[in-house]
Order: structure tokens, then C-alpha cells, then sequence
């Protein structure tokens, strides 16, 4: 049986979002006629809104408390608020449902493991009208949510699914740029034309979805995916002129420093002597190229659960959560296109062991490590940096 937490949605959650006459539906291409309907499903739509955004902040208040105050590290600040979520789980579910059922998200074909199936949806940034390049992300998101209900809808969605997300390796309720109103990591996407969200749900007997995972992804060069990571990114030591055509750029070595592969990696933190020797990283002219390059790749930014753990076991999401990122993996390939990722945590080695490092995620090339590079193959590979700059990536090349 499912556990307590799955058995309904909680009676404050239910007050605030149902109305008479059952769940909202879907509100995109309403029939003529069908206003009354749409009234009550848009008074639905808005209640929904409205707690959503009361739970990501009661999530977001723990989560900035904890790491402010009592919880010495970030890894109990997140396990506070993975606590908050689970307990809030039922409440955030219900508002989930009534939110993406208003939120015109386009739903792709269904996907199938097996003899099991499951359904997807998509919704892709775009650019937002009449905004200037010094146009910051905050006022972007404004700019969207004054655009009527579907903005604000959307909006909201994007807290709850930051809330549902969060876990004791990584909590995803901040904001993605300091901007103000928070509505944590993804909502940024909705005012990107270069990023796409990708939702995976099964559907309860009674046509209601629960949310198994997301997927966050952008197309962008691969310069401007290195320059867009943490502490400058794995590259911030090259000299620029080495990108801009010349002698420099045509001397340059790009080569993976990859993780030692084992059963201990990152089992006492993401130590250097987990790497592989500098002396043995190998020059890629295939990924030196691309560098160069304006060719895209696909920048997967969070590939996250949007259950609690047990909930996932309950319900065989776990299954559906991992044939969407392999599923992301075959398509890139199929297409000819790269693939990175940053990977975060407290200790990226360890996440990269135990979430990643799968023979179904490896079986097109997927690896693991360091981006090094040097000016010519006379030389040897620039500096080094720390794990905690968070310059560990994900690489599959076409």
C-alpha cells in the first residue's frame, strides 16, 4: 500500500484549490459557451496559485533559516527542507494538479518502459516582448506575470515544482539569480527562448497526473555553457585570445581529466587523488573544435524527482525518473549533439557515483571529470582548480 502521505491530498489543500463541480480542467482552447466553466476553473487556477506560492515559501523560509542559523552545514539545510517538502507533500501534489492542468503545457507522446507507460510535458522559454538585453531576469518574470493568468499560473508552477524537488543532496527553492520575488531555480527558464522544461507524470486512475521528474535544458554554444557555471567556470584561466582564431587558437589542447572510477569514489568527499594523473589526460581535437565553435549542445541545468523518496518507491517513478535522462542521452546522440552538465552537491564525486555513473547513462559515451587545457602540446595543462569551485562536469560528446 501507499504510504500515509499518498493517500489524498490534505484537507487544507483541498479547501484551497477545489470548487464545486470537481477539478479544474485544463483551461487552453475552452469551447465557446464555456464560460461559466471557465470562471470556476480560473477561480480554481488562482486559489492554487496562491497556496503553491505559500508552500515554496514556507519551504524557502526553512531551508534560508537553517543555513543561516542552527545547521552548521549545507547538506542539513537541504535536509531540513527535503523534511518540510515531505511533509508537505500532499498539499503541494493537489496544487500541482490543479496548476499544470491550467498552465496550456503542450503533452508530448506518452513514453514507455516496458509494458508500463508514461506521459510527458514540454513548455519552452521564450523571449519576453519588448525587453531590452539590460533587461534584468527579475523584471522579465514581472513583465510575464502582468501578462494575465497563464503568467501567473506558470509562475507559480515553477515554485511548486522547486519545492517538490528539493532533497538533502541539493535543494532547488532559491533563487536562480538573485532575482526578487523568488520562485526558485526554474522559473528563470520561462523567460529563456534558449531553455525548455520537460515534466514526466503518470496519470491516477482518477485522470489526475503525479509528477515523477524534471527535466531543464538549454541550447547554447559551449563557451558560453562553460562561461555560464559557478566560480567562472572550468575555462576561467584561458586566455581569451585562444578563442578567437590565430596562431593561440590553433596551438590550444582541450583534454577531460576524468574520475577514477571505483566503489570508494567520493565515499570521504571529492578528493583530488580521485582524478586521473594530469600526465595522463589526453588532448581532444573533437572537443577543442566544438569550443571554438558556434555549434550548440544541450545544457542539461537540473534533472530532478518530484516526489519524496519514499513516494517514489511506492509508486515505480524512480524507474520513469532514470528512462528520461537515458532517453535525453539516446536523442542527443541520435542527433549528433553534445551533451554537459555541471555537476553540483556537496560532493559532485559521490553524486556522480551514485546517480550517474550507470551502464545505461555510459552507453553512448557519457563521462565524468575535469575540463583541462593547455596552450600547446609542448606545455603542461593549465592550472588545476578545487572541487569546490564546482567545475566537475558530465560530457558526452556526438
Amino acid at each position: 500500500p501507499a504510504p500515509p502521505q499518498q493517500r489524498g491530498a490534505s484537507a487544507r489543500a483541498r479547501a484551497e484549490v477545489e470548487q464545486p463541480g470537481g477539478p479544474a480542467k485544463r483551461m487552453c482552447g475552452a469551447p465557446p459557451g464555456a464560460s461559466a466553466a471557465k470562471a470556476a476553473a480560473a477561480s480554481s487556477a488562482e486559489a492554487a496559485a496562491e497556496a503553491g506560492l505559500r508552500m515554496h515559501g514556507e519551504v524557502l523560509a526553512v531551508f534560508a533559516g537553517e543555513k543561516r542559523g542552527g545547521a552548521p552545514t549545507w547538506r542539513e539545510a537541504c535536509e531540513v527542507a527535503e523534511k518540510k517538502v515531505t511533509e508537505l507533500y500532499p498539499e503541494l501534489l493537489a496544487v500541482f494538479q490543479v496548476l499544470f492542468q491550467s498552465a496550456c503545457i503542450r503533452e508530448a507522446a506518452q513514453e514507455h518502459i516496458g509494458d508500463r507507460s508514461y506521459s510527458v510535458a514540454e513548455l519552452q522559454g521564450r523571449s519576453v516582448e519588448g525587453a531590452s538585453s539590460e533587461l534584468d531576469l527579475a523584471s522579465k518574470l514581472e513583465q510575464l506575470r502582468n501578462e494575465g493568468e497563464l503568467g501567473l499560473v506558470r509562475d507559480a508552477l515553477c515554485a511548486v515544482l522547486a519545492a517538490l524537488s528539493s532533497r538533502k543532496d541539493m535543494s532547488w527553492v532559491e533563487a536562480y539569480d538573485e532575482e526578487k520575488p523568488v520562485r526558485g531555480y526554474f522559473a528563470h527558464a520561462l523567460a529563456s527562448p534558449h531553455t525548455a522544461l520537460r515534466l514526466a507524470f503518470v496519470t491516477s486512475p482518477s485522470g489526475l497526473p503525479r509528477p515523477a521528474s524534471l527535466l531543464v535544458t538549454s541550447r547554447v554554444p559551449l563557451k558560453d555553457a562553460l562561461d555560464g557555471t559557478d566560480s567562472g567556470g572550468p575555462l576561467q584561466h584561458l586566455p581569451p585570445e585562444s578563442c578567437l582564431g590565430g596562431v593561440a587558437s590553433d596551438r590550444f589542447e582541450l583534454g577531460i581529466q576524468e574520475l577514477e572510477v571505483s566503489e570508494e569514489l567520493g565515499a570521504i568527499g571529492s578528493m583530488t587523488e580521485e582524478r586521473a594523473l594530469a600526465r595522463e589526460v589526453v588532448a581532444e581535437p573533437a572537443l577543442r573544435a566544438l569550443l571554438l565553435s558556434q555549434t550548440e549542445v544541450l545544457v542539461v541545468e537540473s534533472y530532478v524527482a518530484l516526489a519524496p523518496r519514499e513516494v517514489c518507491m511506492a509508486e515505480g517513478l524512480s524507474e520513469i525518473i532514470q528512462a528520461e535522462f537515458t532517453a535525453l542521452l539516446q536523442r542527443a546522440k541520435a542527433d549528433g549533439v553534445a551533451v554537459v552538465f555541471q555537476l553540483g552537491s556537496h560532493n559532485p564525486h559521490l553524486l556522480a557515483r551514485k546517480v550517474y555513473m550507470r551502464p545505461r547513462f555510459s552507453a553512448h559515451g557519457l563521462r565524468f571529470g575535469y575540463l583541462r587545457w593547455r596552450a600547446g602540446p609542448d606545455v603542461p595543462w593549465g592550472r588545476e582548480q578545487p572541487w569546490v569551485n564546482r567545475v566537475c562536469l558530465g560530457v558526452q560528446l556526438p
